[in-house]
């Protein structure tokens, strides 16, 4: 029997950190598994130290993670990182990507997703919608089965109601009612990213750059990057109120990264 006034359990308290955590090691596992690794070990070289520059400048825990860095060879425009220290980056990158300060604002852009923890709070997200679904589709499938059958036609319209459920379950469950992450929370990660980029030694100018080209060829295949991510124009003006706090700390450093692009 369904309560309708029952009171839900928080869903903050049906997952943790941890748990996000260990999920994102079993996927990485298979990722790594199962997609071809990069032969290429200038890019590879590349990206690697562009990710530690990064990784130095940023606040425990994360400073001190034992960070795994991939180079994956797919033609796809993309990178990801994942709670626990995990960072994949895409061959394509390198089709968009002129030099190592571009590459950097993708990459700092993708750990500040973790170090905001936005993978954690889009689990919570998730797991408050497919809650929510289930209490939906309970109270509509409590009022099928009330429903009265008493010919053939009435059981398949019944038939046909509980399909309809099933459907929209698995399709919410399947495309989450959402992009992969909120609007606010890439706001947050491009905020956070170049300024990580800048004050690991990265020229915080080149994240304008890099959003002009894929502004341009937005159209083009593989560009996931692009798909998943806010309209480039929206992420320019974003970027653009940041620059002057990122390029002063970009002027601080005195040392700045020598990561070599692949000529």
């Amino acid at each position: 029997m369904l309560l309708i006034g029952a009171r839900v359990a928080e869903p903050a308290l049906l997952i943790s950190e941890l748990e996000i955590q260990i999920e994102s090691e079993q996927q990485w596992e298979q990722m790594t598994s199962q997609l071809p690794i990069s032969r290429d070990l200038s890019k590879r070289t590349l990206i690697r130290c562009v990710a530690k520059n990064i990784i130095r400048t940023l606040d425990e825990p994360y400073k001190s993670n034992e960070w795994e860095i991939e180079l994956f060879e797919n033609p796809g425009v993309n990178a990801f990182a994942m709670p626990g220290g995990k960072l994949g980056v895409y061959t394509g990158i390198f089709d968009v990507a002129e030099n190592s300060d571009e590459i950097a604002t993708v990459i700092g852009h993708e750990i500040a997703h973790v170090t905001n923890k936005h993978s954690y709070e889009r689990a919570k997200r998730d797991m408050r919608t497919k809650i929510g679904t289930t209490i939906g589709a309970a109270v509509v499938a409590g009022n099928i089965a009330n429903q009265p059958i008493y010919t053939q036609n009435d059981l398949y319209e019944v038939n046909n109601q509980m399909n309809a459920i099933n459907t929209m379950s698995q399709m919410i469950s399947t495309y989450g009612l959402n992009l992969p992450f909120s609007r606010k929370q890439e706001n947050d990660a491009d905020t956070s990213g170049i300024m990580f980029m800048a004050r690991a030694g990265f020229n915080p100018l080149s994240s304008l750059s890099l959003w002009k080209k894929m502004q341009d060829q937005g159209k083009r295949p593989n560009l996931e990057f692009v798909s998943s991510h806010p309209s480039s124009s929206t992420r320019i003006k974003g970027l653009s109120s940041q620059l002057s706090k990122a390029l002063a700390a970009y002027n601080e450093v005195e040392r700045k990264p020598n990561c070599r692009y692949p000529k």
